[in-house]
């Protein structure tokens, strides 16, 4: 197997991909930051030939945990032909919302390489919003990219042996595995938890969220709803005012939709708690970012909502669409279940090994920034154990809201 760099990707595009102009071309690795290629799971390259560029993406044999340690645990070394899943997941989803995804150029089985569309012309939405940016129709976009490849993907409109086929075709073990033992057990390889939240750790593994978790990893495992992304956050899309581009789909499988609507959620309520106490030119901008955010989640929820149920009553089988108490039910019960799966980053992601996330790290003062991951953590516990009550996109931004006035409630106290 070729390893790609920056010394032989050029003569590997040449041969192997004629159709791009390498004449005069540079590249940059893109990993931690633009001068290190030596990503978590993958090696990926930028390569510009002064009118256009593409992307190279090659799938790692193993797992990096930080600059100097590699994983060989097996549970952790996720099977390379993901990439080639990846590739495939990509053209199925360009084809049903071409314009929230990049289009996909070539996929080489052999080397565990695909090129695909550079979409650095827009920007990652997680870093846009942990500067304070509100980005216009950002909720709107991802509502409508999710629900339409669930729906497109599920047996409510496929034909039931199509359906099935998909779910063969990408049944992805190896990248499930990551997510099942990382995201709801919190178990990863050589686990260093920072020391600003190692005393969450009694919180998180109480006995109660425990059983909570084990019951959504079971249902997670189990349930076959639609093609889902699985690892759909705010670092995976890129956008402006006006579009969108979802990248990285890798851990794709046939499995809950609420899971991924959760996992969105999850990077937006990250947002929020980071605003609580992250720095602002002024209250008021303060108070209008976070608005921002509650109608975003508002918006991601019922937008979500409101599409599915159209496209039940106009498009799904005969079967389906002969009983609308069913769809009623059936998009009206996403919501605990989104709010339960958006527990689990919320969780995982304060005390993993990995480090925080951006708008987590955007606050300069560490007292600040523990209570903002605190606030995170408790709201995460608030939608995991509370989420049979959390039935409508309004009880959401509630629970968020009581959250936060009872957290802060706490700390004046103190």
């Amino acid at each position: 197997m070729i390893v790609l760099d920056k010394t032989n990707l050029i003569p590997y595009l040449r041969e192997r991909y004629p159709a791009f102009d390498t004449s005069g071309a540079a590249v940059s690795a893109i990993g931690d930051d633009e001068e290190d290629s030596q990503g978590l799971i993958n090696y990926v390259f930028r390569v510009r030939n002064g009118t256009d560029s593409l992307i190279v993406k090659q799938a790692r044999s193993n797992m990096r945990l930080d600059d100097d340690v590699e994983s060989t645990d097996a549970s952790y070394c996720p099977p390379q032909d993901r990439n080639y899943s990846e590739y495939l997941s990509l053209k199925l989803r360009r084809a049903i919302t071409p314009d929230c995804v990049p289009e996909v150029y070539y996929a080489d089985r052999e080397n565990h390489v695909f090129l695909m569309e550079d979409v650095s012309y827009l920007k990652p939405a997680r870093a846009q919003l942990a500067r304070g940016a509100m980005i216009d129709g950002l909720s709107e976009r991802v509502a409508r990219f999710l629900c339409d490849n669930h729906f497109y993907t599920s047996e409510f409109y496929l034909d039931t042996e199509e359906f099935r086929e998909l779910d063969r075709r990408f049944v992805n073990t190896g990248m499930r595995a990551i997510m099942e033992n990382w995201l709801f057990l919190r178990d990863t390889p050589t686990h260093k938890c920072p020391a600003l939240t190692r005393h969450f750790l009694p919180y998180i593994f109480a006995d109660d969220i425990v059983v909570q978790s084990h019951l959504l990893r079971h249902k997670y495992m189990n349930s076959t709803q639609a093609f889902i992304h699985s690892d759909v956050h705010t670092s995976n899309i890129f956008a402006d005012d006006n579009q969108i581009k979802v990248i990285d789909m890798e851990y794709t499988f046939a499995g809950p939709m609420a899971y991924d609507l959760g996992y969105f959620l999850a990077s937006l309520v990250s947002q929020y708690c980071s605003a609580v106490f992250r720095p602002f030119p002024s209250q008021g901008e303060r108070e209008d970012f976070k608005r921002y955010i509650l109608a975003s989640i508002y918006t991601l929820v019922d937008d979500y909502q409101q599409r599915f149920a159209a496209h039940w009553s106009d498009e799904a089988k005969a079967v389906y669409r002969s009983c609308p108490g069913f769809r009623d039910a059936f998009v009206e019960g996403l919501v605990p279940d989104t709010a339960g799966y958006a527990a689990m980053p919320m969780f995982t992601l304060c005390v993993s090994s990995f480090g925080f996330t951006q708008e987590f790290e955007v606050i300069p003062d560490d007292a600040l920034k523990l209570h903002a991951l605190q606030l995170y953590c408790s709201l995460g516990r608030r939608f995991l154990m509370g989420r049979e009550a959390i039935r409508t996109p309004r009880d959401v931004a509630a629970a968020i809201l009581e959250g936060e006035r009872e957290y802060l409630r706490c700390v004046r106290q103190k």
